[in-house]
C-alpha cells in the first residue's frame, strides 16, 4: 500500500471528516480560523453512522457537522457558538471536556444541564478557552463507549503562522457486543470476593477486552496514511478518547518533543514512548528525516499485545503492513515521565486554602466504584451530596488515595489542575484536567476556584464511573 492511497489535500478539504486531519497551512483557505459573534451559529448533529472494522459493518454514533466535518476546530476566545442537534433515537448529553464552560453547559445530565431528548437541539454560547487539543463526548450512560466523541481542537495565533504540519490522531476502542451488555457482563455475580483495597490483590490493567482498537476509525488493517513533506515539521495531537483503554504512544524510529498535556504547554522532554490514560491529551512535535520514509504512530494497548495506529508517509513511500497485535505485551503506565513534567505557565504561588481526599476504591464481586465509601447514583445524581466543597478564589487540593490495585484516570470538570505531589514528593507539574492515579498510588492536584457551580470529578473508565466512581465539587454561595 502506498502512502498515495489517500492523498493530504482530500483529507485537509474536509477538516476533520472521516480521519480528523488537516494542515493549518491551508487553514485560511479552509476557514478554519473564521470565526466571529456575528458569525451563524456552527451544527453539530449526534447521528449513527457506519463504519467497517475487522471486515464487518459496524454501526456506530459520532458527532457530525451536516457536511460530514467530525468534530469541531475553533480559535481561542472566539464565541462557542454552537447548535448540538440530536439525531439519535435516544437522549443524549455532551461534555466540552477541556473547555472552561459555564456551569450550565457543560453537558452533565443532571448535575449541570438535562439531557437533550431526540429531534431536540441545545443552544452554546461561551468563550472559547483554553487553546489546546481537546475532544468532545457523550456525558450520558454508556453512550461513549458507542463512540459518540469526537476532537475538539482550539488554535491560536502561532498555530495559523508556524510553518508545522498539524495532525489529529484519534485512539478509541470498539466492541460489537452492546455497552448494555458488557457491563452486565462486569456486574455478574461472581465468586465472593474482598474490597480490592484490603485484599492485596494483582495490578489489572484491562476489565475488557475490545473487539477492535481504533485510530481516527481505523485499524492497522488498514491503516489511515497521512502524507508528510521531507524534513518537514508535524504536530501531534493525540488524543485518548478511549472507555477502558489505556495505551503507550509509540514513534518507532521518531523522536518526539511533548510539547503539551491536555492542551495546556508544558516545557518540552524528549523521548519516543509517552504514557497516554484514557481522557488524556499529548502534543508531541516530530521532524520528518530528510530521506523521508513512512513512520508509524502506534498506540500499545496497557499490559497487552493489541495496538493501533497511523503512519505519517512521505510521497512514493512504501507502508510495511503492521499487525494488530505486537510480539510482547507491554506492561503499566506509570508516573515515571509525569514527575518529570512541568507547566510553561503554573498556578501561581500561593497557600492552598483546603485539601480534600478522595479514596478511590472498588469492589470486584459486586462490581462496584467508590469514592470514600460513597457509590455514586450516576442514574439520579440530584440525590447525592457534594464530597467537596469550595469558595470562590480558593487554591483547592484533591488528594486522590487509590486504594484499588487498578489504576483510574480521575477527570475534573471545568477547570485545570497542576500535579503538585506523587507519592509524596511535592513537584510543580503539569498541567491538567485529567491524571492517572496508578494502583496503591497517591497523587495531589491543585486547582484555582474560579468557574463557580457544581462540578463533577469522576474516573474515566466509562465502567467505573458507571459503577459509582464519581463525586461533586460544590461552590458555596
Amino acid at each position: 500500500m502506498k502512502s498515495s492511497r489517500r492523498e493530504f489535500l482530500t483529507s485537509a478539504s474536509a477538516g476533520l471528516a472521516g480521519a480528523a486531519l488537516y494542515h493549518d497551512r491551508y487553514a485560511a483557505a479552509l476557514g478554519l480560523f473564521q470565526v466571529s459573534p456575528q458569525a451563524a451559529p456552527v451544527k453539530l448533529q449526534a447521528v449513527t453512522r457506519t463504519l467497517e472494522i475487522n471486515g464487518k459493518s459496524a454501526s456506530v454514533w459520532g458527532l457530525l457537522q451536516p457536511n460530514g466535518t467530525q468534530g469541531l476546530q475553533s480559535v481561542y476566545n472566539q464565541p462557542f457558538r454552537v447548535v448540538l442537534e440530536n439525531k439519535l433515537t435516544e437522549p443524549t448529553a455532551i461534555h466540552w471536556h477541556g473547555l472552561y464552560p459555564p456551569n450550565n453547559e457543560d453537558g452533565v445530565p443532571g448535575v449541570t444541564q438535562p439531557v437533550i431528548r431526540p429531534n431536540e437541539s441545545s443552544f452554546y454560547n461561551f468563550p472559547v478557552i483554553p487553546a489546546g487539543t481537546h475532544w468532545m463526548h457523550s456525558h450520558e450512560g454508556l453512550q461513549e463507549a458507542r463512540l459518540l466523541s469526537a476532537p475538539l481542537i482550539v488554535h491560536d495565533s502561532s498555530d495559523q503562522s508556524a510553518d508545522v504540519q498539524q495532525v489529529i490522531v484519534f485512539f478509541r476502542d470498539f466492541s460489537f457486543t452492546p455497552p448494555n451488555e458488557i457491563y452486565s457482563q462486569l456486574r455478574a455475580p461472581k465468586k465472593a470476593m474482598a474490597p480490592m483495597g484490603k485484599m492485596g490483590a494483582k495490578p489489572d490493567a484491562n476489565d475488557v477486552n475490545y473487539d477492535a482498537y481504533l485510530a481516527n476509525d481505523r485499524t492497522l488493517d488498514d491503516p489511515d496514511v497521512v502524507r508528510v513533506e521531507k524534513s518537514g515539521r508535524v504536530r501531534l495531537r493525540i488524543i485518548n478518547g478511549s472507555s477502558g483503554t489505556n495505551y503507550f504512544v509509540d514513534l518507532g524510529s521518531l523522536t518526539g518533543e511533548l510539547i503539551a498535556t491536555d492542551g495546556l504547554p508544558v516545557k518540552p522532554i524528549r523521548a519516543s514512548r509517552f504514557p497516554l490514560a484514557i481522557a488524556q491529551r499529548i502534543d508531541v512535535m516530530v521532524q520528518i528525516p530528510p530521506g523521508g520514509g513512512s513512520f508509524p504512530i502506534l498506540a500499545l494497548r496497557e499490559a497487552s499485545r493489541e495496538q493501533t495506529g497511523i503512519f505519517l508517509a512521505t510521497a512514493g513511500a512504501s507502508i510495511t503492513r503492521t499487525p494488530v497485535k505486537g510480539t510482547t505485551p507491554t506492561g503499566l503506565l506509570t508516573l515515571d515521565q509525569e514527575s518529570q513534567l512541568s507547566a510553561v505557565t503554573p498556578l501561581t504561588t500561593k497557600p492552598v486554602d483546603q485539601t480534600s481526599v478522595l479514596r478511590l476504591q472498588g469492589n470486584m464481586a459486586k462490581y462496584q466504584w467508590m469514592i470514600n465509601d460513597i457509590v455514586f447514583n450516576v442514574n439520579n445524581p440530584g440525590t447525592e451530596k457534594s464530597q467537596v466543597q469550595v469558595k470562590m478564589g480558593q487554591r483547592v487540593a484533591l488528594r486522590f488515595v487509590n486504594e484499588t490495585p487498578m489504576s483510574h484516570p480521575m477527570h475534573l470538570h471545568g477547570h485545570a489542575f497542576e500535579v503538585v505531589e506523587i507519592n509524596g514528593r511535592p513537584l510543580r507539574g503539569a498541567m491538567r484536567d485529567t491524571i492517572l492515579v496508578p494502583g496503591n498510588a497517591t497523587v495531589t492536584v491543585a486547582f484555582d476556584a474560579n468557574n463557580p457551580g457544581l462540578w463533577f470529578v469522576h474516573c474515566h473508565i466509562i465502567w467505573h464511573l458507571e459503577a459509582g466512581m464519581a463525586a461533586l465539587v460544590k461552590y458555596e454561595a
